[in-house]
């Protein structure tokens, strides 16, 4: 009794507060005790087969992993659940659970959303806070399809920034999941093109649009690709009447933690030379010309002799 009573605690413990009845009867607890247990309060049913520790603090991650004990075998937290495990929709959790299960299970769980799927693969499926969920790249997918733009937007931009996604696995990933037709892939590939992760050109085909831009509203380049800096280290793509110049950048180019402490430091050291940097990227140029012209012609107004 000692061997199983610890055990049990364990589990509680582990899965926060919340256990599965086949897991009891798994170390040992019959089910009449299972049922005394429930008739004197000590656990309380959260789903079919599924209790919470009376005693235990009440939170989402104990009503997520109780969904996914109820969804059955290889059920994981997804979409807006596993955004949050992964820590990409802040402090406040999703009101619903949200798990997915692979076909042909179909579960039917009150308060919860279950999403069935035939590609649920069980070795991308990760352990978050002892939740298991999908793998960030899967879960950005698979958000798109029921999430706002916005948030989906959100999200992606927090998980570049982090660093846990780059451009190129979501781009990889976006692709292995449009050839399925999964939900969300043309969501998601239209905020992977607005951001310039896919579809955006090269840095030289990025550098010739704006030249071009240039020349067609009169815009003097005096110099391209211009090395300045301590020891000439720093290029500037364009520049214009000193002290104004002009870069562009591509999204999937700039976007990893490490490129933009670097950009950063190094405009931060342009600037200290007096040089007035305008930083646009390839949306600017080929969406937003107009606001770019304006901008530049507004500064070099304000430093004409």
């Amino acid at each position: 009794m000692k061997e199983q009573n610890k055990a049990i605690a364990g589990l509680f413990r582990d899965q926060h507060g919340a256990l599965h009845r086949a897991q009891a009867l798994h170390v040992g607890v019959t089910r009449g005790q299972i049922d005394s247990k429930v008739a004197n309060g000590e656990w309380e049913r959260l789903h079919r087969n599924v209790y919470r520790l009376a005693a235990s603090p009440r939170s989402f991650e104990q009503r997520l992993l109780g969904a996914c004990l109820a969804a059955g075998p290889g059920a994981v937290a997804s979409h807006e659940s596993a955004a949050w495990l992964w820590g990409l929709l802040g402090n406040q959790p999703p009101t619903t659970p949200a798990v997915t299960v692979g076909r042909p299970a179909h579960p039917r769980i009150s308060g919860v959303t279950v999403h069935r799927v035939s590609d649920l693969d069980p070795l991308r499926s990760i352990y978050r806070r002892n939740i298991p969920c999908t793998d960030p790249l899967r879960m950005v997918v698979d958000l798109a399809g029921v999430a706002s733009t916005g948030q989906t937007t959100a999200v992606v931009d927090r998980a570049l920034a982090s660093g846990l996604l780059s451009g190129s696995s979501l781009a990889a990933e976006l692709e292995r999941r449009s050839s399925q037709g999964r939900p969300g892939s043309r969501a998601l590939r239209e905020i992977l093109s607005d951001r310039g992760i896919i579809g955006g050109p090269e840095p030289s085909v990025l550098e010739a649009e704006t030249l071009r831009l240039f020349a067609r509203w009169q815009i003097e380049v005096r110099e391209r690709e211009v090395h300045v800096g301590p020891d000439g280290r720093y290029r500037i793509d364009f520049a214009l009447r000193p002290p104004v110049a002009v870069e562009v950048d591509g999204y999937a180019y700039h976007w990893s933690p490490e490129s933009k402490s670097y950009d950063e430091a190094r405009r931060n050291q342009l600037r200290l030379q007096g040089i007035f940097l305008l930083v646009y990227t390839w949306r600017d140029i080929r969406i937003e010309a107009a606001r770019v012209i304006d901008e530049v012609t507004a500064a070099l107004r304000s430093y004409a002799a």
